[in-house]
């Protein structure tokens, strides 16, 4: 689930991801995707991502995605049209499972700035 950052009105949303990297190859993900080639990075801002950062906990990540559109319709255009870097692409998914349950959104449960708190 996407939520606005703020609220209904917000400019921005926030999408938290969670991923599992295949077994015992977190420490090689974390070195390949210690940078992501340019060309990914321009395309990635170019469809509204503002900022993207993952968390690793063992072999589980935590992407935390802020975006000027709802991430479901940035990633559905995305996949619409070929990837920049399609050696890139096939190299982290490779180190990504693909079992059941291995990559889902969170949704939000609650959320605060230095103004006011909020929930979906």
């Amino acid at each position: 689930m996407t939520s606005s950052a703020s609220d209904p009105g917000s400019a921005e949303f926030v999408t938290v991801r969670r991923t599992t990297v295949r077994a015992g190859r977190a420490d090689e993900y974390a070195g390949v995707h210690s940078r992501i080639p340019e060309a990914a990075a321009a395309q990635l801002r170019e469809h509204g991502i503002l900022t993207w950062t993952i968390w690793r906990d063992g072999d589980r990540l935590v992407h935390v995605i802020v975006s000027r559109e709802p991430y479901a319709e940035i990633i559905a255009s995305l996949r619409s049209q070929p990837p920049v870097d399609p050696a890139w692409n096939e190299r982290i998914g490779d180190l990504l499972s693909a079992e059941a349950g291995a990559d889902e959104i969170l949704p939000p449960v609650w959320g605060m700035d230095g103004q006011k708190q909020w929930s979906p």
